[in-house]
């Protein structure tokens, strides 16, 4: 099966992850995308080491450009999770209201999330409860939808992948050429059909590893209005 592969480089004491694109190529190519992702368009034959190695020998241009692109994105304040702070789940906006109490516990009450934890807990523990909270809802709809995106690349011979769920800071989702899909946890925030559009961009790589004429004609005919869900998409969460 056809894919990408995901690898990492120590830089400045932080991890660059890029995904690795194998070819027909003859040589190497490092590109860094408007949403800070690195990728790497490798011969087929290749070693990770040697890809490894040489990509971290362009790790300051490598950071320079995610910096640049950096500037030009959508500001989101840092959160604080502090009652009043609004909080997205499947693309509804919340009311965050946090409550002091001896035990630890989320809930959706109309439109506010319900934070209930001891009042001595600062911000991360907040953040770490409240993304353990996400994390159940993503556990819990990421399967259902790729159940309902699976049909159309099954005819095409592709099976039901493994999920994978993680926090990712550049991206939102790969598929591995293992042959997982792996989604970022902060993909539960949008809304049900940009969540669908991810399952599908990753899907099509099963087949077409690079975003090519082969992926773009695929995507389209899984999903004519690809391109509005992914602008809606930087919209609605960037």
């Amino acid at each position: 099966m056809a894919g990408s592969t995901d690898l990492a480089f120590d830089w400045g004491g932080a991890s660059i992850a890029f995904s690795v694109e194998r070819s027909d190529r003859r040589t190497l190519r490092i590109a860094v995308t408007p949403d800070g992702d690195v990728v790497v368009s490798a011969p087929t034959h290749a070693q990770d080491a040697d890809i490894v190695s040489r990509v971290r020998r362009r790790g300051a241009w490598i950071v320079r450009q995610q910096a640049r692109f950096d500037r030009w994105r959508p500001r989101t304040p840092l959160r604080q999770y502090e009652s009043g702070e609004t909080h997205l789940l499947l693309g509804r906006p919340y009311r965050l209201l946090c409550q002091p109490d001896p035990t630890i516990d989320v809930r959706i009450d109309g439109d506010r999330i319900i934070l209930r934890l001891p009042q001595d807990k600062g911000l991360v523990f907040r953040r770490t409860v409240l993304r353990h909270w996400y994390g159940l809802h993503a556990h819990r709809v990421f399967p259902e939808r790729l159940a309902a995106m699976l049909p159309p690349f099954e005819r095409l011979g592709i099976e039901r992948p493994r999920l994978v769920i993680r926090q990712m800071t550049h991206r939102w989702g790969s598929f591995t050429a293992k042959g997982a899909l792996v989604l970022n946890l902060e993909l539960i925030r949008a809304s049900p059909s940009l969540i669908d559009y991810v399952i599908a961009h990753e899907l099509t790589h099963a087949l077409h590893p690079d975003h090519g004429a082969g992926w773009q004609d695929l995507l389209s005919r899984v999903m004519p209005d690809w391109r509005s869900r992914k602008d809606e998409l930087e919209r609605e969460l960037l």
